[in-house]
C-alpha cells in the first residue's frame, strides 16, 4: 500500500480544498492507498470535509483554529526586515516549521509528499530524499512577480535596494525548489507575458492542468431558508475569504460592497446581496444578507446573478470550470499577493475592476448583470481548456505513485 502525504499551504482555504479535490479523486482511481493530510487552516471546516473522504487528518494546530484570512499580514513599510524577516520568514522559509515537517515525514515514511504551495513541506521533502509534487497557482513567490512600481502605487513605502535583492534571492529559491521537485501541476495558465511563467515553461516537470474541480460527495443540500436568502429573487455575491494582506482592507472592501448594493438597488429592486466571510452567523438587513464562510458553495454560485470576488485562483478556477458570470475585485494594489492574477484575468478577458469609486463600480456591474451569461465563458476556456483537469492532475500523480512503488520493489 502506498501512503500519500498531503500539505496544503496553510494561507488560504484554497490551498486546502485543492488538496481536497486531487486525493478525493485518487482515492476513487487508485487501489491500495493511504492518504494523509497536515492540516493547518479553518480545521473547524475542513477536518469532517477530508475525513469524509476517507483521509486521516493530522491537525498542525491542535490547540486552536487557524484562520489566517482576519489579520494583517505586512506593514505599510516594505524592506527586508518587514518582508523578509518579519513576513515571509516566519510564514514560507520557517526553519522550526522545517523541521517539524522532516519529523512528521521520518515517523509517517511516506511514499509520496503532495504539497499545495507550501514551502516549508516542500523543503522538507527535498531534504529527506521523499519523491514530491507541487501543486500550485503560483509561479513563483509573490513579490517576484510584482514590480516595485506597483508596490509604490499600492501605498508602500519601499526600500527599492533591499526589496529588489530580496526579489532576485526569492526567484533563486524558488528555482531551487521546482528543480528538485518530481512533478509540478499549476492550473494557471503559462503566458510569456510573465517572467516567471517563461523559467517555469522551460522545466520539462511542469505541466498546466486547468481547473482541478471536483464535487465533493456527501454533499448537503444548500438551505438557502437558514441562510437567509430569498432563491425566488435574484442576488449577487461578494466574497471576504481571501486573505488579507492589510486587516484595514477587509472592512473597507464589506463597506464598499454596501455602499455599491444601495447605489444599484433602485436600478435593480428585487436583487439581494450576499456577503460570504463577513459574520459567524446568517444575518440581513435591507436585502443585505452576511454569511460565514461556504466550503460547498456550488448550488450558491450557480443561482447567482453574479459573483463578486478577489482573484483567490481557487475561487477563479471554480467559476471557470461552472461559467459562473464574476467580476474580480482589487480594492487596493496593497493586496500585491492578488495583483499578477488580477493582471492576468485582465489580460485573458475576465471582467476585473479595482479600486473605490462607488458609481464606476457599480456601473460595471450594472453592465455585467445585462450581460449574457455565455460571454463570459471566452476567457474562461482559456483558464479551463478541457473541463478535466483534476483527471489529468490525478493521472499525472498515479504515474508518479507507481513510479515510487516500483523503485521500492526493485529495492
Amino acid at each position: 500500500m502506498a501512503r500519500i502525504l498531503l500539505a496544503p499551504n496553510p494561507t488560504g482555504t484554497g490551498h486546502n480544498m485543492r488538496m481536497l479535490s486531487i486525493a478525493k479523486r485518487l482515492i476513487e482511481k487508485t487501489p491500495n492507498i493511504e492518504v494523509i493530510v497536515l492540516l493547518g487552516s479553518r480545521q473547524d471546516v475542513f477536518t469532517n470535509l477530508f475525513e469524509n473522504e476517507g483521509i486521516k487528518v493530522i491537525d498542525l494546530s491542535p490547540t486552536g483554529i487557524i484562520d489566517y484570512s482576519k489579520d494583517s499580514h505586512l506593514e505599510k513599510s516594505m524592506n527586508w526586515n518587514t518582508m523578509i524577516s518579519k513576513y515571509f520568514v516566519p510564514t514560507f522559509f520557517n526553519g522550526d516549521k522545517i523541521l517539524k515537517y522532516l519529523e512528521l515525514i521520518k515517523d509517517l515514511s511516506p511514499d509520496l509528499l503532495i504539497s499545495d504551495y507550501n514551502i516549508n513541506a516542500s523543503l522538507a521533502g527535498i531534504i529527506s530524499g521523499t519523491h514530491s509534487v507541487f501543486v500550485t497557482e503560483r509561479h513563483n513567490f509573490t513579490l517576484v512577480d510584482v514590480e516595485l512600481d506597483d508596490l509604490i502605487l499600492g501605498g508602500f513605502q519601499v526600500d527599492k535596494e533591499e526589496i529588489g535583492k530580496a526579489q532576485q534571492d526569492l526567484n533563486s529559491l524558488f528555482n531551487w525548489i521546482i528543480s528538485r521537485t518530481d512533478l509540478i501541476i499549476t492550473d494557471k495558465p503559462l503566458q510569456e507575458e510573465f517572467k516567471s511563467d517563461i523559467e517555469l515553461m522551460s522545466n520539462k516537470k511542469t505541466h498546466f492542468v486547468g481547473s482541478m474541480y471536483s464535487d465533493m460527495k456527501k454533499e448537503v443540500e444548500l438551505n438557502f431558508e437558514k441562510l437567509l436568502i430569498d432563491p425566488t429573487r435574484p442576488y449577487i455575491i461578494g466574497t471576504m475569504s481571501s486573505t488579507t494582506m492589510l486587516k484595514e482592507n477587509l472592512q473597507k472592501n464589506i463597506d464598499f460592497y454596501k455602499e455599491a448594493f444601495l447605489e444599484l438597488k433602485p436600478l435593480f429592486p428585487e436583487l439581494q446581496l450576499v456577503i460570504i466571510g463577513s459574520s459567524d452567523i446568517p444575518r440581513k438587513e435591507n436585502d443585505i444578507v452576511e454569511v460565514p464562510y461556504i466550503p460547498n458553495w456550488r448550488a450558491l454560485l450557480e443561482h447567482s446573478k453574479l459573483l463578486i470576488s478577489h482573484s483567490g485562483w481557487i475561487t477563479v478556477t471554480e467559476v471557470a470550470y461552472l461559467d459562473v458570470p464574476a467580476l474580480f475585485y482589487l480594492s487596493s494594489f496593497m493586496e500585491y499577493h492578488e495583483l499578477e492574477a488580477f493582471k492576468r484575468l485582465n489580460l485573458i478577458g475576465v471582467p476585473v475592476f479595482s479600486g473605490y469609486n462607488v458609481k464606476e463600480f457599480c456601473r460595471k456591474v450594472s453592465d455585467l448583470l445585462k450581460q449574457k451569461r455565455e460571454k463570459f465563458t471566452e476567457g474562461y476556456r482559456i483558464l479551463n481548456p478541457t473541463q478535466h483537469g483534476i483527471d489529468l492532475a490525478s493521472d499525472m500523480i498515479e504515474e508518479e505513485i507507481k513510479k515510487v512503488v516500483e523503485e521500492k520493489e526493485r529495492k
